[in-house]
């Protein structure tokens, strides 16, 4: 796996907590969205124009393309995840998933040194590959 798919992964992985936040924060952009104030003081009105503003918010969120982007990040994880062994959610746990306020650990070589999974060094990193091929897998990044 390249080192830049590798990289990307990772961030969606510390992302992931965050998914709600993002879906509902992009869906107010989608229901607000900023308009130009018209400055043009002549010409008229157009009379008897259908208002059609809440379809069109409608098939902009269905059609949004950051927003399907997340959910479809989203479920890859979610998925590969739920398949996971517990030594390698016990590393996402730890690693990603905590805030980095929070966290005692920095790497996986922290967490197999003071047993936090039982795994040697080396097994651990092969856990952790095979779960970030999945994950690339699953989102179409691997080729």
């Amino acid at each position: 796996m390249r080192k830049q798919t590798k990289g990307y992964i990772e961030s969606l992985l510390e992302d992931y907590p965050k998914y709600y936040d993002y879906v509902k924060q992009r869906e107010y952009e989608l229901r607000h969205p900023y308009i130009p104030v018209d400055e043009n003081v002549g010409g008229g009105k157009a009379q008897f124009k259908k208002n059609d503003v809440q379809d069109r918010i409608l098939i902009t969120i269905e059609e949004d393309r950051r927003l399907n982007n997340l959910r479809r990040e989203h479920y890859a994880i979610k998925t590969c995840y739920d398949e996971a062994s517990s030594e390698v959610r016990k590393i996402v746990d730890e690693l990603y998933f905590k805030s980095p306020r929070l966290r005692k650990y920095h790497s996986i070589y922290d967490l197999c040194d003071f047993k936090v999974i039982k795994l040697s060094r080396p097994s651990a990193y092969n856990y952790w590959n095979k779960f970030l091929q999945e994950i690339a897998d699953e989102l179409g990044l691997r080729y």
